[in-house]
């Protein structure tokens, strides 16, 4: 049976995703709540995996990370690769700073719990509470990936243990939150939340003949495949040149490798660049994009992703840093409830309520969290509030750039004189972030109350 190897963590996974699915479709407690169904999935894993019930099946967490890191690569290049059109000419900074100002916050939280109560500690233990919270398990478990050696080879699983409690404080304060407002509002309130998609996809057959949706999915596996190919030989050139520079050297390439994600991104939109100028010449390659498959294809590595995530989890990392996660995660996430409920309150002028929820949600979890919040007030989605959201998130990257600057110090200075220095810089450069975002928002918003 050796022969099966990393083949059974695939089928586990699988199996997994699947008692998940049922579990949240047939019992009534879990769809109440804004669980996703890989979360899910995860924590059954976990729970019956040897870290509950000792006897039980062990899982190889350095397997497990392996499957997570390049599912998110996968993911993310998939993403990048859709046709897909978005309008980009709505102005939506504002939610853009409400969201990059929270993940400051949240920064700020975490340095500051670590650097109070447990200096012994490396303050990247708390810098993952924004990206577990604010950006999910895929950017928190690769940065994770990244400080691992600094937090004593428990960084994915405490990246993903960020993701899993941003996910569950959401999701049951959220809904919480959504019942207290309805019954303020007279709105009926929602008794069951799925996390099924709510794209719908159009999809035209000229002829019988054409129907191939292998042909069609291996079109798309290959030029994924190709990008990826592409981002190993990057890391695989850079490897051997950065090296030789020694300390220095070295965390340039761990930075590197732990943002595969992001080379891939780079690499898949310079494909889409390509395709798009040879289209332009009168050449038909609508066969290489195929937005249907691609999105089947993110959606698959993203769930894989998650329930990987939860899966690194071990007895001795909970052992370690048990008591400092749930510290940060609680502080953390009551100051992301307040926060952004003043701000919704100032910044804007209508659907109050519904921006609270909604930011809430994808600041605790990831964006579908926050639509399926959303939804508990906004049943159809016929407010702009989901799109503000989805669109204010993308500006929020653009924005939160320097602040991830900020969170990557800390690492450069490790072990040496001036790593106290270099933290207190990312702590004060979190808060006036925080500060200056702040301001910005006020002054904006009551300009709009003039206006008015």
């Amino acid at each position: 049976m050796d022969n099966w190897g990393i083949i059974i963590y695939f089928i586990l996974i699988g199996v997994l995703l699947f008692v998940g699915k049922l579990l949240k479709k047939y019992v009534p407690f879990l769809n109440r709540i804004v669980l996703p169904t890989a979360l899910l999935g995860g924590i059954i894993g976990l729970l019956l995996s040897s870290v509950f019930i000792p006897g039980s099946y062990v899982i190889d967490v350095e397997v497990m990370t392996s499957i997570v890191y390049h599912a998110l690569a996968i993911g993310f290049i998939s993403l990048s690769l859709k046709r897909t059109k978005t309008d980009n000419k709505k102005k939506v900074w504002s939610t853009g700073m409400v969201i990059t100002s929270t993940y400051a916050l949240q920064g700020f939280i975490g340095i500051l719990m670590v650097l109070l109560f447990y200096s012994d500690k490396f303050v990247g233990a708390g810098m993952l509470l924004p990206l577990g919270f604010g950006q999910g398990p895929g950017l928190a478990t690769s940065f994770g990936r990244m400080w691992t050696d600094m937090l004593n080879g428990y960084g994915v699983a405490l990246g993903a243990s960020y993701a899993f409690l941003g996910f569950v404080f959401g999701g049951t304060i959220g809904v919480l939150a959504i019942n207290v407002l309805a019954r303020r509002k007279g709105v009926e309130k929602t008794k069951r939340y799925w996390d099924d998609s709510i794209n719908k996809t159009n999809i035209e057959i000229d002829t019988v003949k054409e129907i191939s949706v292998l042909d069609g999915l291996t079109v798309q596996v290959v030029v994924i495949m190709l990008i990826y190919g592409l981002v190993w030989l990057t890391l695989f050139l850079l490897e051997g040149v950065l090296l030789n520079l020694g300390n220095i050297g070295q965390t340039i390439f761990n930075l590197l490798s732990g943002f595969n994600f992001i080379l891939g991104i780079a690499y898949a939109l310079i494909y889409k660049q390509i395709v798009k100028k040879i289209e332009k010449k009168g050449k038909n390659l609508n066969f290489m994009t195929n937005d249907y498959m691609l999105s089947n294809i993110s959606s698959l590595s993203f769930n894989f992703m998650i329930t990987g995530a939860v899966l690194t989890i071990t007895i001795d990392f909970l052992t370690e840093f048990g008591w400092l996660l749930i510290l940060v995660s609680a502080i953390g996430g009551f100051a992301t409830l307040f926060y952004v409920r003043f701000l919704t309150q100032k910044v804007y002028s209508d659907y109050k309520d519904e921006y609270f929820v909604g930011l809430f949600g994808m600041l605790t979890g990831v964006a579908s969290t926050g639509i399926a919040l959303l939804k508990g007030l906004d049943r159809n989605l016929e407010s702009p509030v989901a799109e503000e959201m989805v669109l204010g998130s993308g500006t929020a990257i653009t924005m939160a750039l320097p602040l991830f600057g900020f969170l990557m110090l800390p690492s450069l200075g490790y072990g040496q004189s001036y790593e106290g220095i270099f933290e207190l810089i990312a702590l004060f450069g979190c808060l006036a972030y925080v500060i200056v975002m702040f301001v910005i928002l006020m002054v904006r918003s009551k300009k709009t109350a003039v206006k008015k």
